[in-house]
């Protein structure tokens, strides 16, 4: 047989065939966009059923598989880093938004708001901090707006810019003097 390979809808040439047994010892294979030549990593998510595959092409793609379904059941694209944290949690920090992988079911998408990138990672007691990056149309001489952002991982509340500067402030109850209220009618029939 000449030419490439068709599977599902990929050709050969540009994908990563990985083969896949089922409990029941039904075998399957999907195609991955990338490049056999490149990386590829297979992360166990959980109990040998629930797989992320980790490819190098175009769009950064990153796939969770259930080995049971045939099909991969979520994709990320263009991820420009991946972080693990102890907690079991795996970070995919994405151009304009990161997302976490708590469980193969539990996977938040949180929308940063930016557009060309978050760099200058790093996890530190718990809170994942960064910058946002924006390109700058003004005649400063930077290329790029960058934000301080910090992401708690328990909460998953983001933080930036100037969110970051304020500190909470205890609000004081004053004391109000219970006073009499009189009853009005606000109708009046004529």
């Amino acid at each position: 047989m000449d030419g490439y390979l068709a599977i599902n809808g990929c050709l050969s040439e540009y994908c990563i065939p990985i083969e896949f047994t089922k409990k029941n010892g039904e075998k399957w294979v999907y195609g991955f966009q990338g490049e056999i030549e490149k990386e590829i990593e297979i992360i166990n998510l959980k109990d040998n059923r629930y797989f992320l595959i980790s490819t190098t092409n175009e769009l950064k793609t990153n796939y969770i598989v259930d080995v049971e379904t045939i099909n991969p059941i979520n994709e990320i694209d263009y991820v420009s880093e991946r972080l693990k944290y102890n907690d079991g949690l795996i970070l995919f920090l994405c151009p304009n938004s990161i997302v976490i992988i708590k469980d193969p079911n539990d996977i938040r998408r949180i929308d940063t708001h930016n557009w060309d990138g978050i760099r200058n990672n790093r996890i530190e007691n718990g809170i994942l901090k960064g910058q946002l990056y924006d390109r700058n149309y003004n005649d400063s001489g930077e290329k790029y707006d960058k934000t301080d952002y910090e992401l708690d991982l328990k909460t998953f509340i983001l933080k930036k810019g100037r969110e970051l500067m304020h500190e909470s402030v205890p609000i004081k109850n004053p004391n109000i003097e219970k006073g009499k209220v009189e009853k009005s009618k606000w109708w009046k029939i004529w």
